[in-house]
């Protein structure tokens, strides 16, 4: 499985970047700093999972989520805060 992480604190990123490292079916293929890049990083990566803080400058998880969900193949979204 193919997962994008987007988050703005970086100790929250490097948090669950390790926990998904201990799944061996899951590939972490980008970190996201924000919901601009986030953006950027799920129509280049096309990920299967996209793991997102609600709350990111720039494009706010739920406004990227809602784009996510009208496009042809989105990927899975999971909220964090």
């Amino acid at each position: 499985m193919r997962v994008l992480l987007a988050d703005d604190e970086p100790l929250a990123r490097e948090r669950l970047a390790a926990a998904l490292a201990e799944f061996p079916d899951v590939e972490l293929v980008g970190q996201a700093r924000d919901g601009d890049e986030a953006l950027d990083m799920i129509v280049r990566l096309e990920p299967d999972v996209a793991i997102l803080d609600i709350q990111m400058p720039g494009v706010s998880g739920i406004a990227l989520a809602q784009w996510i969900g009208r496009q042809v193949r989105p990927p899975e979204v999971i909220f964090l805060t």
